[in-house]
């Protein structure tokens, strides 16, 4: 138990010493406004994730095994490039009405934050990340590059898919080189470090939106304990870095349309290349939202393209660049037909369940209920988006629509859950005081 503590104050350590110089970037990225704290916390870790899983590739360019002298070098860097290109403060900064205009409310709710995470974590800590996904696919690939100290000669096996981004890998491996081994039982400590971002994006974002603290709590709340997405099962897969990386792209996309808004457009890069390197579902959203910014963005519509899709792209061809051009082993754009789209909808039908389909028309209910905003409805298109291509991709699926839906189906649509919880929630946000926004 002692080495376990152990490892997790080493993981944990990392972590926090990456954030910590995420925190100082995060200059470049928000303003310095006391509505953006909470926020920025959130965008810390992002820039802390996103520095640990840069600088093993960038060391293995540079001929050298990662090691504290090459991140420090890379964090280095990057503050003082944001101390030259830090935001100036926000000429729109709202002014935030207290968390203790309810106190017994905000007290209920943010047990009820505190509870979610607690739990996550003793699912996430019980053992070591075990699902299949993680042994085969993202643990066998930060593994094998921790351990060779490089890019193997051999590709990864087919069973590990190849042709997956390589962002989650490089994190492991980066928290491996930098506390000194591999420990797949305190690195599962990144996992609720991501619930807790997630929460504290979502959060915030609603708060200077102008959403009450009730309903930002609310949100909060029950994000953190939406066990679908925060289970032990999906300990060690993509599905959480992704919701994180989604509603960070989300968030920055509604205020990329704000002229005022200053730093979200880098925002809005930064996330699209995240989202990138996390997963090829990535790929998509940062599409979509380049689509979406093309036909809302009126004046700013370029800039939000530029802004949305370049720096995905980007990352898509610098692993294109090592590994080739490989193709989706699970799909064939050949085999779809409307009788194995129908077979898709009904097996999703099938796993979904009466009580599930229940939920889901609630939350369609929410979504159209909720005061028509642009910011708001971003963030749900953007959600309802992927939901789509999710129902529909089955139909493509090498293996046949029912093994595609019956073991993909729910974990990547749970990933969406943060995007789409924001969005209705700004909807209601000033429900819970009784004035709707």
């Amino acid at each position: 138990m002692s080495a376990l503590v152990f490892a997790l104050v080493r993981v944990g350590g990392v972590v926090l010493a990456a954030s910590a110089a995420g925190w100082i970037v995060a200059r470049a990225l928000l303003p310095p406004d006391r509505p953006f704290r909470l926020e920025r916390l959130g965008w810390a870790f992002a820039v802390g994730v996103a520095l640990l899983e840069s600088f093993v590739p960038l060391s293995f360019l540079a001929g050298a095994r990662p090691g504290g002298i090459a991140f420090a070098i890379l964090a280095g860097v990057c503050v003082l490039a944001s101390l030259r290109l830090r935001v100036p403060r926000s000429r729109t900064s709202p002014r935030l009405e207290t968390w203790n205009s309810r106190p017994a409310a905000h007290l209920l709710l943010s047990l009820l934050v505190v509870l979610g995470v607690a739990l996550y974590l003793l699912r996430a800590l019980t053992e070591p990340m075990w699902s299949n996904d993680f042994v085969a696919i993202w643990g066998l690939k930060g593994k094998a590059i921790f351990l060779s100290g490089g890019m193997p000669a051999e590709r990864f096996p087919g069973f590990s898919h190849p042709e997956y981004p390589l962002g989650l890998p490089f994190l492991y491996a980066g928290v491996a080189f930098l506390t000194h081994g591999w420990d797949d039982h305190a690195m599962a400590l990144l996992f609720p470090l991501f619930q807790i971002a997630t929460l504290a994006v979502a959060a915030g974002w609603l708060r200077r939106r102008k959403a009450s603290p009730t309903v930002s709590l609310l949100v909060a709340a029950i994000l953190a304990s939406f066990e679908p997405l925060y289970s032990a099962f999906l300990t060690g897969l993509a599905e959480v870095p992704l919701a994180f990386g989604a509603l960070l792209f989300g968030t920055a996309l509604a205020d990329a349309f704000e002229p005022a808004e200053a730093g979200a457009l880098r925002r809005l890069a930064l996330a699209a290349a995240i989202l990138a390197a996390t997963k090829n579902e990535g790929l998509f959203l940062a599409a979509a939202g380049c689509l979406l910014g093309l036909a809302l963005g009126g004046r700013r519509r370029w800039k939000i393209a530029a802004a949305a899709l370049p720096a995905a792209l980007l990352v898509h061809l610098l692993h294109r660049i090592w590994r080739g051009s490989l193709p989706l082993r699970d799909f064939d754009l050949g085999l779809f037909s409307l009788e194995r789209l129908l077979r898709s909808l009904a097996t999703a039908a099938a796993v979904v369940g009466p009580l599930g389909w229940i939920g889901v028309l609630l939350v369609v209910a929410l979504a159209v209920l909720g005061a028509r905003r642009r910011d708001a409805d971003t963030l749900v298109a953007l959600a309802g988006c992927a939901a789509v291509v999710y129902l529909l991709l089955p139909a493509f699926a090498v293996r046949g629509p029912e093994w595609m839906v019956q073991t993909t189906l729910t974990r990547i649509a749970a990933a969406l859950a943060p995007l789409a919880a924001a969005g209705i929630g700004l909807g209601y946000a000033r429900a819970a005081d009784g004035r709707v926004a």
